[in-house]
C-alpha cells in the first residue's frame, strides 16, 4: 500500500475545491460574482484587522485574563 503525503492531499483537496467553486461561480452573472468577491473580501479584511487589533492590543497590555497590577499594591 502506498500513502499519500499529508501535501498530496492537500493539494488535492485544494484542486477539488478551486474545481468546484470555478464551476458553481461561473455560473452566476456578472453583478452577482462581484458582489459575492466584494463581500468575501471585506469578510477576510475585517478578521484580519480585528487580529492585528487584539494582537497589538495584547501586547500593550498584556495577555488576556492576566491579573492587573496596581503600582500602588
Amino acid at each position: 500500500m502506498l500513502l499519500a503525503s499529508k501535501w498530496d492531499v492537500a493539494g488535492d483537496l485544494a484542486r477539488l475545491v478551486y474545481g468546484a467553486v470555478r464551476i458553481a461561480f461561473m455560473a452566476l452573472p456578472l453583478w452577482l460574482r462581484v458582489t459575492v468577491i466584494v463581500l468575501i473580501g471585506g469578510f477576510v479584511l475585517y478578521a484580519v484587522a480585528t487580529r492585528v487589533r487584539d494582537r497589538w492590543r495584547e501586547r500593550r497590555t498584556g495577555p488576556a485574563g492576566a491579573p492587573e497590577t496596581s503600582p500602588d499594591a
